[in-house]
């Protein structure tokens, strides 16, 4: 089994940013094979208070989660402001090829702000203003999501993001594996 993530996990990709709203972020994707779910992943900057409260992969057509893939209590692989933390999934979700796809975190209201990393205009005229793509997973820009592609929801809750500020980069990131790399098309990113 080979995994996969949109971004690598770059080392600090983005700086502290903090908000006094409860938030949903997410970012778009689709599979050109059907992949099992093995982790959602997320950049915790430097300085970072706590960490999301839930974890979800939102299906783009009609906004709701896909079964299997809410996490209300999602266990990190490291604590707040340590850099990239995933939340390991068991590979039981298969996701469909050919189906648009929103990997989440909420990150609920805590001590009077959030604490997340966000690189403004990644995704209109930085890396991903052309889409992104990795092995069998592809990231649309900012003008091809629902909504944007930096998306976010400021409901209060856990919510379908589909507000869009500044074609923001929030790191979250899909960890999805493929049986076989095929003929050499697929390249493996590196993952820590």
């Amino acid at each position: 089994m080979t995994a996969f993530t949109v971004f690598g996990q770059p080392a600090n990709p983005a700086t502290l940013t903090s908000d006094d709203e409860a938030l949903t972020i997410g970012m778009q994707f689709t599979l050109s094979q059907p992949c099992p779910l093995t982790a959602i992943w997320w950049w915790s900057p430097s300085g970072a208070a706590d960490l999301p409260a839930a974890t979800a992969i939102y299906a783009v057509s009609g906004g709701t989660v896909v079964t299997g893939t809410q996490n209300s209590s999602p266990s990190w692989s490291g604590i707040a402001g340590s850099g990239w933390v995933k939340v390991t999934y068991d590979g039981s979700v298969t996701l469909a090829a050919s189906t648009s796809y929103k990997v989440a975190i909420y990150h609920g209201f805590s001590a009077g702000h959030n604490y997340y990393g966000s690189t403004a205009n990644y995704w209109s005229s930085g890396a991903g203003s052309g889409g992104l793509t990795s092995g069998p997973i592809t990231a649309v820009n900012n003008a091809g999501g629902d909504g944007g592609q930096d998306t976010f929801d400021t409901a209060g809750t856990q919510g379908y993001p589909n507000a869009s500020f500044n074609a923001t980069n929030y790191w979250v990131d899909v960890e999805v594996t493929v049986a076989t790399a095929g003929s050499g098309a697929l390249l493996a990113v590196g993952l820590p």
